[in-house]
């Protein structure tokens, strides 16, 4: 018995009529079933009952055979076809809003969160002081400026930016017509916030968006005079990324005023969403395809951030709309969810010349702020400051927002959905740390020569590149180098004299001083290794208050073990938990080189990508049935051993559609793999039938679908490592009759591999790795890892590095610039420095692991990176300097007055930061 046709689901707009009239028509020839109606057009049963079907605009080509098959007027259809899916017109503004938040001049096609609009209202009005938090780009900003603005008689909104206090004066003078600088004068009392709030309109509502800049931008005595002033004004609401939550927790004051007042803004739901997506368009009379909300829904349904993704598609699926129906069609050629911003910021980024495009670069790496322990995040730049041709480009493609005076990104997103932006953030990070903190002293300096950079600061601030600086930071900077060559010169003078004056003195009073010095240091030292112990105590239960102590022991003695734990707790502070979805509940999880994500494979099944921030949503599969995964340290590859005997190469360089690039031919049990840099080289150990002997080839996949391989004579191959070029490889060799193994270097370059050199090692070394730049080779034992140089001539040893803790050497990884190797045991991970030949020394030790699973070297970061079998994700940094500047940007880090004696006792206290 056919089944029965399902009702339309929107048979009033445009193409709806379409399939209900394609429905009469059927009707009319006397409704056949679409089995019998396929016999006659020559297409499916299930492509004709989709034609009918409402969901999207079927092909011309089915139309017509549809319209045959039924004996309907072919000529009248085909021009009803074209009228629906004519081209769009150009000057038809889109419905939705893009990257851009909502403003209340959009209350009308803000749809999808009525419900959180009403919570927030009710709060608002029963509540002083109110807080919505969530992520960024889950919609806070538009829930405040189209859902709760329209809804309030009187009310002000803004953001903090840099300086509070005058954001605060500008705005009010504004509203009340006051002059602002006389309002500033009044506003240095943080309670005259209220007092002005109240003598305009005592119901006036201060709505504070993007309250984190506070955090991000102001200075600690802003971002108290602010905090201050808020909590005294009589109705408050502020808009807070939720990775700010901790932030917004250290002060007393914001936690009292918010008892009882937070809202959390979550994923849209279903219905929700649907809304979101229906509504713009029906306000418009447009029409969106079933299938194409069907696709939205799955493609960012409980996605928290899923908001400016899905505006930005949408905007784009409008301009490759049907008349006004946006299809499904158009979605997928606009990239969709994942690859519609990113297509249209290299769009844009492709039409600039090649000096522009560099100024584009260093126009987006000042329009962001650095996060530390939280996501990189936008922040304001003066338009004076930025090239306005390349600026009103980016702003005509709304990837910047332009204000009379101010630039910045237009959503976060941007910079989470842009891989060109992430990797101009990863390589410059350092230098854009070092310059955006010399923005904001050149900001506030206004010719003060005590605030003039000096030493380490001044020291990095002037490896910038000049032609990067706008002229009041080249100013700064030249005014601090001219005071550090005053400050030498005078320093020379003083030594001069003081030198006699010492020689003069030094006699009696030496022996008396050092004694004195010597039993006062043995007491620092002993407190100092004591409150180390305590913090490697503390790291799992409390890691901000281990960071604490760990930074004031290090400031009283600055040894390897206040060192190593100023390290392990920094680390222990920005860990995160990998949550897997079900189907992966006893996952092997391999950790992507420079991004955040992960593969993880299961008992069954398919591997699976896997976002660090995703929490339990299974990410897009890789094969059928994976049992192990290696992936290719630029993170565009992996490759996929079946467990029914196949190795699959897969493309993952678009993490969201993963897709299978070849497979690898392989006639024997595979032992193991190993690629280069970028997957294009491969080496394979297979076992043969007859014995322990294996063949070993190394492979060309330049072309994956074609691979071509060439077979290396040695057949006791133990180990092997490709070199990140893919034209050198290194082969552990055992040789049986001798009870001897050696190592040698292989030129693959050319197909036709030849034998560069080869040396004798110990037997017990099991494992080999090739540094980033070819020039040194590691090998593992079980007990140590010796690196040589094989630069030039005979192989020597250039390092040896001892076992882990006393532990089995599980695995190890070269930094890349070769300065560094770390060495994995069971529990606990050691980073050496193997800059400069003889031993290795000792960067920073770090434990508190459960069984890491696998080393990798971030160059974002600049440090290593490691997960563990809890799914705990580490960062392991080594710079001293730059864990001391990350903490020091906390507003509790030095210890109180109590905790210094309690720790500390008798020890004059010293300046942490």
């Amino acid at each position: 018995m056919p089944r029965t046709e399902r009702p339309l689901e929107s048979a009033d707009t445009e193409l709806g009529q379409f399939a209900a009239d394609l429905r009469k028509l059927r009707d009319k020839a006397g409704k056949p079933s679409y089995r019998a109606l396929a016999s006659r057009a020559h297409y499916s049963a299930a492509t004709l009952s989709d034609a009918a079907g409402g969901k999207k605009l079927p092909s011309l080509a089915v139309t017509l055979a549809y319209v045959k098959a039924c004996g309907g007027d072919e000529q009248e259809w085909e021009q009803r076809w074209r009228d629906i899916a004519a081209p769009p017109s150009p000057m038809a503004e889109a419905p939705y809003v893009g990257l851009k938040a909502f403003q209340r001049e959009d209350a009308d096609r803000f749809h999808g969160r009525e419900k959180l609009t009403a919570k927030l209202l009710e709060l608002t009005r029963t509540r002083p002081f109110a807080g919505v938090f969530g992520a960024s780009g889950s919609g806070k900003s538009s829930l405040l400026r189209a859902g709760l603005l329209p809804q309030l008689d009187q009310a002000l909104i803004f953001t903090p930016g840099v300086q509070p206090l005058d954001e605060c004066a500008v705005r009010l003078a504004q509203l009340t017509g006051h002059s602002a600088v006389v309002l500033r004068s009044e506003l240095t009392d943080p309670e005259a916030l209220g007092l002005l709030v109240r003598q305009h309109d005592e119901n006036l509502v201060l709505v504070v968006d993007q309250f984190e800049e506070v955090f991000t931008l102001a200075s600690p005595e802003q971002r108290d005079w602010f905090v201050q002033a808020l909590v005294a004004a009589p109705h408050v609401v502020i808009g807070v990324r939720a990775d700010f939550y901790g932030h917004v927790g250290r002060h007393p004051e914001l936690v009292e005023a918010l008892e009882g007042g937070q809202l959390l803004v979550g994923p849209l739901t279903t219905d929700e969403l649907r809304r979101a997506i229906v509504e713009p368009a029906r306000h418009v009379g447009a029409t969106v395809e079933s299938a194409l909300v069907t696709r939205l829904v799955a493609d960012v349904a409980g996605q928290a951030a899923a908001l400016p993704l899905v505006q930005h598609a949408l905007v784009e699926t409008w301009h490759r709309r049907r008349g006004m129906t946006l299809s499904l069609v158009g979605y997928e050629e606009a990239g969709g969810v994942e690859h519609a911003i990113a297509r249209t910021a290299e769009a844009v980024y492709s039409q600039l010349s090649d000096d522009q495009q560099q100024i584009a670069r260093r126009t987006f790496l000042r329009l962001i702020a650095l996060g530390e322990g939280t996501e990189d995040t936008k922040r304001r730049a003066n338009r004076e400051d930025l090239d306005a041709e390349v600026l009103d480009r980016l702003a005509n493609a709304r990837l910047v927002t332009l204000t009379e005076q101010h630039a910045e990104l237009t959503h976060e997103a941007l910079i989470r959905s842009w891989p060109r932006l992430r990797d101009w953030i990863a390589e410059d990070r350092e230098k854009l740390r070092v310059h955006h903190r010399l923005t904001e002293a050149a900001a506030g300096w206004d010719g003060d020569r005590d605030l003039l950079y000096k030493g380490t600061r001044l020291a990095q601030a002037a490896d910038l590149d000049t032609t990067d600086l706008t002229e009041p930071e080249r100013a700064f900077l030249t005014a601090s180098q001219a005071a550090g060559r005053r400050r030498t010169r005078r320093a020379r003078a003083v030594i001069s004299v003081l030198s006699v004056l010492v020689l003069l003195l030094a006699g009696t009073a030496v022996f008396a001083v050092t004694k004195t010095r010597e039993a006062t240091q043995q007491r620092n030292d002993a407190l100092a290794g004591r409150a180390a112990t305590e913090v490697m105590r503390l790291i799992s239960a409390d890691p901000m208050q281990a960071a604490r102590l760990a930074l004031a022991a290090y400031a009283v003695t600055p040894s390897q073990a206040t060192r190593d734990a100023l390290l392990n707790a920094d680390a222990a502070r920005q860990t995160r938990t990998v949550s897997v979805g079900p189907g992966l509940a006893n996952a092997f999880l391999k950790m992507q080189t420079d991004s955040e994500l992960l593969v993880a494979t299961g008992t069954s099944g398919p591997a699976r990508i896997v976002a660090v921030h995703d929490a339990g949503r299974e990410g897009p599969a890789i094969g059928a049935d994976v049992a192990e995964v290696v992936l290719t340290t630029d993170d565009r590859r992996a490759f996929a051993f079946e467990r029914s005997g196949v190795l699959g190469i897969w493309d993952i360089a678009d993490p969201a559609l993963p897709k299978q690039a070849g497979v690898l031919p392989l006639a024997w049990r595979t032992v193991w793999l190993e690629v280069n840099r970028d997957g294009t080289t491969a080496v394979t150990t297979a076992l043969l039938d007859d014995g322990p002997r294996a063949r070993t080839s190394v492979w060309d996949l330049r072309d994956p679908a074609q691979p071509k391989n060439v077979e290396l004579p040695s057949d006791r191959v133990a180990n092997a490592a490709v070199a990140p070029s893919g034209r050198e490889v290194v082969l552990l060799v055992r040789d049986d009759a001798t009870s001897t193994t050696s190592a040698q270097i292989w030129s693959v370059g050319d197909g036709d591999p030849r034998l560069r050199t080869t040396w004798q090692v110990s037997r017990e070394f099991f494992e080999a790795e090739i540094s980033n730049s070819g020039r040194l080779v590691a090998l593992r034992s079980s007990s140590e890892v010796v690196v040589w140089d094989v630069s030039a001539g005979e192989p020597r040893v250039w390092a040896t590095v001892p076992r882990v803790q006393g532990e089995f050497a599980a695995s190890f990884a070269f930094s890349a610039d070769d300065r560094q190797i770390a060495v994995q045991g069971q529990f606990a991970v050691d980073v050496w420095d193997i800059g400069a030949e003889g031993d290795a020394v000792s960067a920073g030790s770090f434990g508190g692991f459960r069984d890491p699973l696998g080393l990798r070297y971030r160059k974002r970061e600049k440090s290593f990176a490691v997960i563990d079998s809890g799914r705990t994700a580490w960062v392991l940094g080594t710079d001293v300097e730059k864990v001391e500047d990350g903490l020091c940007r906390e507003r509790t880090i030095a210890l109180t007055d109590d905790e210094w004696r309690r720790y500390f006792p008798d020890v004059a206290r010293v300046p942490v930061c």
